[in-house]
């Protein structure tokens, strides 16, 4: 187009167009270059071609070197194969996943540009990767900074978390916010580090799912998960690459010529006799570390280690294999495509050593030998990209709980229980109902687990009337007379619904004044010291600026200590305390929820262990039994002497013995009812604890 033709077509003289042939064509030129998309190359081929590292960023700036990263071959693969839809990969932290993964959407951006998510545990760490990350990326590779204006002006809908480019944008954020997390579906979503994320997001759910259904609607999308896994059975990237094909990465040996993935149960090291003993590493001598192979025991040095690893990766990718030896572990149509175990012994950069990693796992067990446990945990995450096995002695198996589980109805009570309390777990969508039933020396049945569907938020919805329903009829007794409910404690952690529980327990607590109805908010604080039961704090009238919304409810909040709670049903369901019975007809999904927290050594408080969920499980039904046992505990069940235990149980015969013949009091006249008499209540010593029989 020249000057007169533009001028033309707008309609405007050409001396209003300050503009010179050569101008013109440079402009043209650079709107093509951000529009027009460049040459479709495999990942591996672009990224050696096109992308460059930031020298801020690295020892090896300038174009990308796949050779470096022989062992990300066969996930570029995945990422370039249009079948395959979800790519997972635990790894250790320092293997150059992060640049793969900058250099992957960098491509995206100059071939196929669209809208593009980027998944992190917290705001700020999103905000880290988009400046000290991306940008540099951006800042170093031409081919990207024609394309993505890296300021964060407003004009150009810029953000310090969103950046635009022709044809899309990419959008990074945490994981702490419903809005983040459920923001504009995508075609292209990556989570970094996904064992961080929020387990429940505004209690909406866990963050990766609801990224995921911002995926979902595109057929042609990808969601890549990558990131150091955590405890095992606890770590989210564990179980989203157990989904897949858990593709493994034998390295053949350049002696014998037999392959095995790469373990360090094959690295060794010498140990002096005599000398001088080191603080941390005792006798041991890191630098002499080798790797050796268990075929045929090679030792290898730290070169020949990288290159059997390139040698491997590229033998296999010249006899056509695209994932370049990465082989699957399970059979799957290949939509879901996964890698694991890629450990630090995998790292061809040059300068990385078996030495180091040697230093690193004796300043791990030095630690462990002090009892601080959180050196060996970094170590199988960070560096051997593994899931750590914690060997918790009072884990519980549902199975075998399940297999425990006795013969009697659903609501009826068996002969030793004799006070009946309840725990309600509640979720936007449905309320969780634990009741059992409590006897001498604190043992339990359950008779009842079950949950009822409905808007929790909204006061007036009939889920709290089925509730009622539930709760306050009577419970038939194996012996005695049906008994009624004695106490009930019902979640009100979340903000969104506490305002229906406050009204549910305020205006039950008038109607049931024989039972004690509490509103209850678990309290995980101080590493499991808090106790299960303990008073709340008294409503200051006086003090506007105290004021909580419980209460203006005229309702007072039970802080429940759970991590004691959670400590005390685990023994009780294994046997070795007080015993849990449940009856064998009861949903089968019972046994998986209560087994399904374990106590863990904590990534955030160094040397604690606490209770953690793991992941892919539902819990309600264990905050349930934490609940009705606070209920019991708020009944004293646990200090009931065995002669009050007798009385009870003698009162509660002798209920059965004459309840046939019975007086019942006079009803009261319609002529006049106010004046109608109530029959005389007696007071029984010791029967504060039991109420509704």
């Amino acid at each position: 187009m020249t000057v007169n033709q533009l001028a033309e077509s707008l309609t405007l003289p050409v001396e209003l167009l300050e503009i010179t042939e050569s101008n013109l064509n440079d402009l043209l030129r650079d709107v093509s270059d951000g529009w027009v998309p460049i040459e479709k190359l495999p990942t591996k081929e672009w990224l050696e071609t096109y992308f460059r590292l930031p020298a801020e960023d690295s020892d090896f700036s300038g174009l990308y070197n796949a050779d470096f990263v022989p062992y990300f071959w066969g996930v570029m693969h995945a990422l370039d194969n249009d079948h395959v839809e979800f790519i997972g990969l635990t790894k250790a932290a320092q293997i150059g996943w992060t640049m793969l993964l900058c250099g992957w959407l960098s491509k995206n951006i100059c071939v196929e540009p669209s809208r593009m998510l980027g998944l992190f545990p917290k705001d700020s760490k999103a905000t880290d990767f988009m400046e000290e990350k991306f940008t540099p990326c951006v800042t170093a590779t031409p081919e990207l900074a024609r394309r993505v204006d890296v300021s964060t002006s407003r004009k150009s809908g810029n953000r310090n978390n969103k950046k635009n480019f022709p044809g899309g944008s990419l959008k990074v954020f945490g994981s702490n916010s419903v809005s983040n997390v459920k923001s504009t579906p995508s075609p292209v979503v990556v989570v970094e580090e996904p064992d961080d994320t929020n387990d429940s997001v505004g209690d909406q759910g866990d963050a990766i799912r609801l990224a995921r259904e911002r995926n979902k609607r595109f057929r042609k999308r990808k969601f890549v998960l990558g990131g150091t896994p955590s405890v095992a059975g606890l770590s989210k990237v564990e179980h989203y690459v157990n989904l897949g094909s858990q593709r493994v990465l034998p390295v053949t040996c350049h002696d014998c010529g037999e392959s095995h993935v790469l373990d360090w149960e094959n690295v060794s090291w010498m140990e002096r006799e005599s000398g001088t003993v080191h603080p941390i590493f005792g006798r041991h001598e890191p630098e002499s570390a080798v790797y050796a192979c268990p075929h045929c025991g090679s030792a290898w040095s730290d070169w020949q280690r990288q290159q059997n690893i390139f040698n491997t990766c590229k033998t296999a990718l010249a006899n056509g294999d695209d994932y370049c030896g990465w082989q699957a572990t399970v059979d799957n149509d290949g939509v879901v495509e996964t890698f694991k175990d890629l450990s630090e012994l995998y790292v061809c950069i040059p300068g990385s050593t078996i030495a180091s990693l040697v230093r690193d796992y004796l300043e791990a067990e030095h630690e462990a030998l002090l009892g601080d446990e959180n050196g060996r945990i970094v170590f199988q995450n960070s560096k051997l990209g593994k899931p750590y096995e914690y060997k918790d002695k009072d884990s519980l198996n549902h199975e075998e709980l399940q297999a425990q589980a006795e013969d009697y109805p659903e609501l009826v009570c068996p002969r030793g229980g004799m006070i009946i309390t309840a725990g309600i777990d509640v979720q936007h969508d449905r309320l969780a109902i634990i009741i059992r039933a409590f006897g001498r020396n604190e043992e339990s049945w359950l008779l009842l687990w079950r949950e009822i569907a409905g808007d929790t938020a909204d006061k007036n919805d009939p889920v709290w009337s089925e509730l009622d329903g539930i709760l306050f009829d009577t419970f038939e007794h194996e012996t005695f007379n049906p008994l009624k409910l004695s106490a009930v404690t019902i979640d009100s952690s979340d903000g969104s619904t506490n305002h229906s529980v406050y009204h549910w327990v305020r205006t039950r607590s008038a109607k049931q004044r024989r039972v004690l109805i509490m509103a209850g908010k678990g309290d995980s604080h101080d590493n499991g010291k808090r106790e299960v039961f303990r008073l709340p704090q008294k409503i200051d009238h006086n003090n506007a600026k105290k004021t909580t919304k419980a209460d203006k409810h005229g309702v007072q909040v039970y802080m429940v200590g759970t991590h004691k709670a959670k400590d005390l049903i685990t023994k009780r369901l294994s046997g070795t305390s007080a015993q849990m019975h449940s009856y064998s007809s009861a949903r089968v999904d019972y046994w998986e929820q209560v087994t399904s927290e374990i106590k863990a050594p904590s990534r955030n408080l160094r040397g604690a262990r606490v209770w953690q969920v793991k992941s892919g499980r539902r819990n309600e039904a264990l905050d349930c039994e934490v609940y009705a046992l606070h209920a019991a505990m708020a009944r004293k069940v646990h200090t009931i002497k065995p002669n009050e235990w007798d009385a009870l149980e003698q009162r509660l015969s002798q209920a059965d013995l004459f309840a046939a013949t019975e007086h019942k009091p006079e009803q009261p006249t319609a002529k006049n009812p106010a004046k109608a008499k109530r029959p005389a209540r007696k007071k029984s010593r010791g029967s504060g604890f039991v109420s509704g029989y």
